[in-house]
């Protein structure tokens, strides 16, 4: 306690540390409802009774609504100011969290609150991080730092096997959600007594602020749009259904193109397309939310094919990603001090893509069904590149941008990087049936003697299904792997295309906080 009080600049001691642990806490529960609901998909599909390609619409929507309003974040804390904006983000987080217990049987109203719950998750995050800052001594301010990037890696790592823990080990995946609500509630309400005396002072006009809530709504729904054009490609295959593809596909046309006529009217506007005349910081979102992408795609597939086609627990799927946080923060917090001593960005980022291609490629290698301790080491190696990745590209992104103009750089690098982890789901999908229906067509045909091979395994009065069976099953092996080999190439490539970046020499002392905002999911 009276350690502590080195630290804080106002809040005695004790209600200093209540405050660290509630927005931490905060921090934490918006990150683990992104990574938390993935293993809990198949139970989901079976309580709703849907499909799993409908079952994904609700983790689709909660990334993109959270993508989304990462843009809207900073207007309404200058609008609200932090405490008001937090405590309306918690509170609308609890409330639709607790909405969602009662949906579930109507699916369509589900997913709605799912985008609530993302708007909500999406708003509080740059609110609470300013309002930590706000209360500690300026020559501590690295330690809040330090202890907020804390729960940056946890949708990827202890976000799994927490959600898996509730779909198997405690038998009932709402309880996800009834924690949720229950503890931003408490986190509301430790926000409102130890702040009330806290003034939050606007500094932006109302009809500002109306105009860059308008072009969230815009943006927001051109985003949608465009991601359910690929939920029902995840269904059809984008092969049928026109009529509704056709419908979505102008839907975000209209969306896409009213955004951009208001926000180039817009003073100032929610997204700085000026920002794209800096080269370096085109490519290096590019190169990001590409990379973003796969990295995403892997981490769904595999906790569904686990589940799915090797037929371990929600819980033992889950817990296969502990491993990458043993390396993820260590080598996170030692990049970015060699990266801040003069190291050149580029060589940490390359060298995680690589780290990437190791680990799908070592996945890709394993003979199916494999062992479930064999599957944990490619998961540290992963876990490495994970910790090199984020902050090398983050600094290479802000490289020749204005001090003035980083703050909204960051807020668009988060938001289209949640955004491609969205759209990573459909297109994995869609990715993963079309390996699978080519590996079907290659073990069944044009050669018979394949299909005769499995059918020697089964007994002559065995029924014909059951040959099926068998060759679906070595199908989707052999498309788990193809999967992750086909990925490990595709970032040799991208550790390729890191290097015609051009990252700038100077220094600034207070890139660490942006660079450790630059890692929300």
């Amino acid at each position: 306690m009276i350690e502590c009080g080195r630290y804080s600049r106002i809040l005695p001691p004790s209600q200093f540390i209540l405050l660290n642990f509630a927005l931490g806490t905060g921090h934490f529960l918006v990150l683990l409802n992104a990574g938390a609901y993935l293993p809990m998909l198949p139970y989901i599909s079976g309580s709703a009774g849907e499909a799993i390609g409908y079952v994904e619409w609700g983790q689709i929507d909660y990334f993109t609504a959270m993508g989304a309003s990462m843009l809207i974040a900073r207007p309404i804390m200058q609008r609200f100011g932090p405490k008001n904006s937090a405590l309306f983000a918690y509170l609308l987080f609890s409330a639709s969290s607790f909405a969602a217990l009662f949906a579930i049987p109507f699916f369509s109203l589900y997913t709605s609150i799912r985008i609530v719950q993302g708007i909500s998750a999406g708003i509080s995050i740059v609110p609470s991080f300013f309002l930590l800052l706000e209360y500690y001594r300026e020559s501590e301010q690295k330690t809040a730092v330090s202890l907020w990037s804390l729960a940056l890696f946890v949708p990827y790592t202890i976000g799994p096997a927490l959600g898996g823990w509730f779909a198997y080990e405690m038998g009932d995946w709402r309880l996800l959600f009834e924690a949720s609500s229950a503890i931003s509630l408490a986190i509301s309400a430790v926000i409102w007594a130890l702040l009330a005396d806290w003034e939050d002072k606007a500094e932006k006009s109302n009809r500002s602020f109306l105009s860059s809530l308008f072009l969230f709504v815009l943006f927001l729904s051109a985003s949608i749009t465009l991601l359910s054009f690929f939920d029902v490609g995840i269904l059809t295959d984008l092969t049928s259904n026109e009529t509704l593809l056709w419908r979505l596909f102008m839907a975000f046309l209209l969306c896409s193109w009213l955004f951009w006529l208001k926000n180039g009217e817009s003073r100032p506007p929610l997204i700085r397309f000026s920002l794209f005349k800096h080269a370096n910081y085109g490519f290096s979102m590019l190169i990001l939310c590409l990379s973003f992408m796969g990295f995403q795609g892997s981490i769904v597939q595999y906790l569904l094919r686990l589940q799915l086609v090797e037929g371990y627990t929600a819980w033992h799927a889950g817990l296969i990603f502990l491993p990458l946080f043993v390396f993820s923060k260590p080598l996170n917090i030692l990049a970015q001090k060699l990266i801040h001593g003069g190291l050149d960005p580029r060589l940490p980022a390359s060298m995680a893509l690589c780290g990437f291609a190791a680990s799908y490629w070592w996945i890709s290698e394993y003979i199916r069904p494999a062992t479930w301790e064999s599957l944990l080491w490619p998961q540290f190696l992963m876990g490495a590149a994970m910790g090199l990745f984020f902050v090398s590209m983050t600094a290479l992104a802000l490289s020749h941008i204005p001090k003035k103009d980083q703050a909204h750089a960051v807020d668009m690098l988060n938001a289209f990087r949640t955004l491609s982890a969205a759209l990573a789901i459909t297109i994995s999908d869609i990715a993963w049936d079309r390996i699978n229906d080519y590996e079907q067509n290659r073990l069944a045909s044009p050669d018979s003697s394949n299909a005769m091979r499995y059918a020697l395994f089964l007994d002559h009065h065995s029924a014909l299904h059951l040959m099926h069976e068998k060759l679906s099953l070595e199908a989707e092996f052999l498309t788990l792997n193809d999967f992750f080999y086909l990925l490990s190439l595709f970032f040799v490539v991208l550790a390729a295309t890191v290097w015609v970046l051009r990252p700038d020499a100077r220094k600034d002392p207070d890139m660490v906080i942006l660079e450790n905002l630059g890692e929300e999911p």
